[in-house]
């Protein structure tokens, strides 16, 4: 093995180790807090992390309020929240699984918080923000790309067969007809009202309030407290204090819980999706993509 190589191997491996260790929770004895960030946009499938955009899953979130939740030495739990939201399911299993948490939750809103990620923050037992974050922008978007006209422009056409008559609703190659925007407007609807529904449980707050607010628009920190939508502004700090004070304790250790990363994992994924590329051929690729795009869920962001 050529000096090269040793000197690659050797940072290949320092880098798994880092990350093992990175995500090792303490188990020695004393009050801990656990601090679980959610960073980036929810989902349920990790495939997005592979086109560069910042995602966190909601299967990670969930089992690290579990391992929280069951842990003895973990008194309570820090929600560092700087997230746009994410796609409707993934954001409501984060929101069941922190209900379903029995020790005492504080959300701190840094920079945003807002859709799906405000949802999560209303089901814990106490929210800060900073004055200056965005919160709140509860609604529902969910969006096409459409390019009929420069298909026509080109003299491209489009024929699609299909054995359902709204099989392709929402692909890019045809426009819209009026009466497939009011499907989707009306389950866009139903998720909303539930949205705000919850939202209002949550907050303590009267359906029609919640309703008021639900333009979709993000408030400030400090509007958003004077509306309700979060108890007080301050500092990750004070969250942390309020976080001891829920859980009965004057000191505890901080205990950042992250995701575990091997490098099989990223070479594998790398590898995968190299070959699914290879294998279609780079028309059919991007077909693909586009067809992904079409079918993305409803997102609360």
């Amino acid at each position: 093995m050529g000096k090269f190589s040793s000197i690659i191997m050797t940072l290949v491996v320092l880098w798994v180790i880092s990350y093992a260790l990175s995500s090792f929770v303490a188990t020695d004895l004393g009050d801990k807090i656990a601090v679980i960030p959610i960073e980036g946009t929810m989902v349920s499938s990790d495939m997005t992390s592979l086109v560069g955009k910042s995602t966190v899953l909601s299967k990670t979130l969930v089992n690290f309020l579990k391992e929280a939740d069951k842990n003895d030495n973990i008194k309570g739990i820090l929600l560092e929240i700087n997230s746009p939201g994410g796609t409707v399911v993934a954001s409501k299993e984060v929101v069941e699984a922190v209900k379903n948490t029995k020790k005492p939750i504080v959300a701190y809103i840094r920079e945003i918080g807002t859709s799906g990620a405000y949802w999560v923050a209303s089901a814990s037992d106490y929210i800060i923000a900073d004055e200056l974050s965005l919160t709140g922008s509860i609604g529902v978007v969910s969006q096409f790309l459409e390019f009929s006209g420069l298909m026509e422009e080109y003299g491209v056409t489009y024929e699609g067969l299909k054995t359902g008559k709204y099989k392709d609703v929402g692909s890019p190659f045809r426009k819209m007809t009026e009466e497939e925007r009011q499907i989707l407007l009306s389950k866009m609807e139903k998720i909303h009202a539930v949205f705000v529904q919850d939202v209002a449980k949550n907050r303590n707050l009267s359906e029609q309030q919640v309703k008021n607010l639900a333009t979709g628009i993000y408030y400030l920190g400090s509007e958003a407290q004077e509306l309700g939508l979060l108890d007080a502004t301050g500092s990750r700090e004070l969250a942390l204090n309020k976080t001891k004070e829920l859980a009965g304790v004057e000191e505890a250790e901080e205990v950042e819980f992250k995701e575990r990363h091997y490098l099989g994992d990223l070479l594998g994924k790398l590898s995968a999706f190299s070959f699914y590329n290879i294998g279609l051929g780079i028309g059919k690729s991007l077909q693909m993509i586009s067809l992904e795009e079409r079918q993305k869920p409803f997102r609360l962001e």
